[in-house]
């Protein structure tokens, strides 16, 4: 009894210590005013993870959510978010077939509508995730802070000045065979 009881606890730390490499964790990152900045939810040490929760918040004062997309990572899973309720983003996903590897599982669209010196916290406040056979994944989180840098400028578009100078030479082209 001793032997088996010594073998589940082996058993045990093993897959806990297997488990602890996942690392799920957004960057510090910087956005200017007025602009539309994208945040990766990031995944490290990933292997056969199944399913993820994901909860982040942010200050409503400086962001706003608009969009979330699946990354790299998450291309083939069936992701579900919500942006409607002011300073957090739900995300759900799931993928039967699991994620492994490093990088983007998810990314997160913010319009960016603080003032210039303003930060956001951005916060992983829950991290679920289980394996593809839905035994919970022991993770790590790393949270990080978006800086609102400076206003954005404008821009007028690249097509709109080619056509306005094009337009132009046409009428001065015009307007010189005229006058011969």
């Amino acid at each position: 009894m001793k032997k088996i009881l010594v073998l589940v606890g082996v058993l045990c730390l093993v897959s806990l210590v297997s488990a602890a490499g996942l690392t799920v964790s957004v960057s510090d990152t910087t956005g200017a005013k007025d602009s539309t900045v994208e945040v990766p939810v990031n995944l490290g040490g990933a292997s056969d993870v199944g399913s993820m929760d994901v909860v982040l918040k942010y200050d409503p004062g400086v962001l706003r959510a608009v969009a979330v997309e699946a990354g790299a990572l998450g291309k083939n899973a069936f992701i579900e978010a919500n942006t409607a309720r002011e300073g957090e983003v739900i995300i759900a996903m799931a993928d039967s077939s699991g994620i492994n590897g490093d990088g983007a599982v998810a990314t997160i669209s913010f319009d960016v509508t603080g003032d210039v010196g303003s930060t956001s916290p951005l916060t992983l406040e829950t991290v679920s995730v289980h394996n593809i056979e839905l035994v919970e994944v022991v993770t790590t989180s790393n949270s990080a802070t978006l800086s609102v840098t400076s206003e954005a400028t404008p821009t007028t578009g690249g097509a709109n000045t080619a056509i306005l100078a094009i337009t132009a030479i046409i009428i001065a082209l015009f307007l010189i065979r005229r006058r011969k």
